[in-house]
């Protein structure tokens, strides 16, 4: 499958959907599906009469909520006002039960409740959420509940993020829950609260790079844009080149010693 291109305006459930399916019929699992170049956008938050038998009080609200999915690209999407009736909707982009080996690269997201989530808290059950997904060179702006949450995965990766969100309501810019095992959590820059991890698991973290407000050397934060626009000894040339981030966010290759966050600024 391939959704190319396309404006998804005022959905007052999901975008995209992609059911549970059970886990004796494997074969069923959605393969190899990329979603690229779309706009999922609202003119405003939820209310209740827009969906009348919400059971979540107007939050189940979002962009994209893919579950047994393998091998999925999401990739150059923007995600604008995907808001609950309470500002608890959930992720503009959510990969659960047992998403396998998902790229999530290359998306902006602004005033968002949640901008990624790879799992879900209120979910039980023995099973993983997100197995080998990998998170890069994405831009969340003011998504007040969670900018990228990992919660029950295996050896997943968040990776050169931009999250920009000085006045966070939750204060959960980036938020590591439950357990994680190999969890690498590398390069990202936040301007606001720093990471949140509440896991006993052993999870990688290097390299990040965290500021009370960095509105400065952003291009124009206030709609989105959080391109570099200077040199910034706490931001640039400050990270270790990784394996599975060749480039940033406008395909500009990664030096030896790249910047933090999901653009590279020009030498």
């Amino acid at each position: 499958m391939l959704l190319y291109n396309c404006v998804l305006r005022n959905i007052w459930q999901r975008g995209v959907k992609a059911s549970d399916v059970p886990a004796d019929k494997p074969d069923l699992h959605p393969r190899g599906c990329r979603i690229q170049f779309c706009l999922f956008i609202n003119d405003r938050p939820k209310r209740e009469q827009d969906d009348p038998d919400d059971r979540f009080g107007g939050n189940y609200i979002g962009g994209i909520d893919a579950k047994h999915t393998v091998g999925w690209t999401i990739s150059d999407n923007v995600f604008v006002g995907l808001n609950g009736r309470t500002g608890e909707g959930r992720g503009a982009i959510y990969l659960s039960e047992e998403a396998r080996d998902a790229v999530v690269e290359r998306n902006v997201m602004v005033d968002c409740d949640v901008g990624i989530a790879l799992g879900n808290p209120s979910l039980g059950g023995d099973w993983l959420h997100c197995i080998g997904c990998v998170v890069r060179n994405n831009v969340v702006v003011r998504c007040g509940e969670t900018g990228i949450l990992a919660c029950v995965t295996k050896d997943c990766s968040v990776l050169h993020n931009t999250i920009h969100d000085p006045k966070s309501r939750m204060r959960r810019l980036i938020w590591v829950q439950q357990f994680n095992d190999g969890l690498v959590v590398a390069n990202n820059l936040l301007s606001g609260p720093p990471i949140v991890v509440t896991t006993a698991s052993k999870v990688r973290l290097e390299n990040n790079v965290t500021a009370p407000d960095l509105s400065a050397i952003f291009t124009d934060p206030a709609a989105g844009d959080l391109r570099l626009k200077s040199r910034d000894a706490r931001v640039t040339d400050v990270c270790e080149r990784l394996p599975l981030v060749s480039h940033d966010l406008e395909h500009q290759p990664r030096l030896d010693r790249p910047d933090a966050g999901a653009d590279e600024l020009p030498r």
